[in-house]
């Protein structure tokens, strides 16, 4: 653990240094002077969820979850060309499923922290920008490493974007089987590719559209996930190791009238498990007053199942692979929420006087296999 915790460390600092490389010459130049500007965002969300059909069990105990998730965002417009971002979060995991794995401890709840540090560095060039990006995740049976570039450049008058991002992660999980025991560790990579398309299509329209795709290898499932087999006996899941993703995104906003904006947003899904999945987003805003929108919350989705997914007593352990995740089975879901965001004008007083945005969104989530969930976030921003 020690060992493969200092590798972590050596190729995150190794593309952490490529970062500060590329931005040497900057601090090099001769009358160098920043702009100041620094954006400061605070977020915070809470997540709650309950359901009877915890892959951790086999597919049939509790799914009661609770997550903090406090996130600090700081961007650095360091001068008209370079801009620096980072972002820092820790997620608090409460999970009484997860705990159930432990045969010592059978009924307190089990917690976890994950902590995430991104660091993005932008520089633009004419209507070009080039993104460089690298981030590490760790949680106590999971570590991750990711180092990503992204480029987008403006046509026609800026009423046209395209850009790219590939990004490349590197895990090493901690194989806990479903009795506790650590059963040594092993390794996964995941490489995606993003292309983007925005167009303003009249004075109160603009489309945006954006095809995923992502490639992953290595130990794909859940080492403490348990399949209960036709004759009783729990096993641990059996996915493949390798997993191809693509999915395809479109957006379009239109504002009716100044004080209220239509935006409709549909995703296509589709990868190699037999997976196929639809989901359609409606988030109509609503001014109230000068700076401020109110605006409903609507979401629906559906998908296919996997063809490794089977109910509790399904199969008979001979099958290649078997899971009984239920976020791999077929389903409809439907979440539905409330949004409040509202910006707050420069040149005032006291202690607001920094004070940029602010956003709250609550939302409910139901899946028709019994899960249910709600979430409530927090966004506050300011600048210094």
């Amino acid at each position: 653990m020690y060992l493969r915790d200092r590798a972590m460390l050596r190729r995150a600092g190794l593309w952490l240094g490529v970062s500060l490389f590329l931005l040497s010459p900057l601090a090099a130049q001769e009358g160098f002077q920043s702009t100041g500007d620094i954006d400061v965002d605070f977020l915070f969300n809470y997540y709650q969820q309950d359901g009877e059909n915890s892959p951790v069990t086999g597919g049939i105990g509790t799914e009661d979850m609770d997550v903090i998730s406090p996130v600090i965002a700081v961007t650095w417009k360091v001068d008209d060309q370079w801009t620096l971002r980072s972002d820092l979060g820790v997620d608090g995991i409460t999970s009484a499923s997860v705990d159930a794995m432990d045969a010592e401890v059978s009924s307190a709840s089990r917690q976890d922290n994950r902590t995430f540090l991104t660091v993005t560095a932008s520089r633009q060039l004419a209507k070009q920008t080039l993104n460089l990006m690298a981030g590490l995740s760790n949680e106590y049976d999971y570590q991750s490493a990711m180092v990503g570039l992204g480029w987008s450049k403006d046509f026609n008058q800026r009423n046209t974007t395209v850009s790219a991002q590939v990004r490349h992660f590197s895990d090493t999980l901690d194989l806990y089987d479903i009795d506790g025991v650590d059963r040594g560790e092993d390794d996964r990579t995941t490489t995606d590719l993003t292309l983007g398309l925005t167009q303003v299509l009249g004075p109160r329209t603009v489309f945006s559209g954006e095809l995923y795709w992502s490639n992953q290898s290595g130990y794909l499932g859940t080492p403490f996930h348990e399949v209960i087999l036709q004759d009783g006996s729990r096993v641990t899941e059996r996915l493949p190791e390798d997993r191809t993703r693509t999915a395809l995104g479109l957006w379009l906003n239109h504002a009716f009238t100044e004080r209220f904006v239509g935006r409709v947003h549909y995703r296509f899904y589709d990868d190699d498990w037999g997976i196929q999945a639809h989901t359609i987003e409606l988030e109509p805003q609503f001014k109230v007053g000068d700076r401020s929108w109110i605006f409903p919350i609507l979401r629906f989705h559906s998908q296919d199942g996997a063809d490794y997914f089977g109910l509790p007593f399904a199969f008979n352990g001979s099958e290649d692979f078997i899971t009984a995740d239920r976020d791999l089975s077929e389903f409809t879901s439907e979440k539905y929420g409330i949004g409040y965001r509202t910006t707050f004008a420069p040149g005032r007083q006291g202690w607001t006087r920094r004070m940029r945005s602010f956003e709250t969104r609550v939302s409910i989530y139901n899946r028709e296999d019994g899960l249910e969930s709600i979430s409530a976030s927090f966004a506050w921003g300011w600048r210094f």
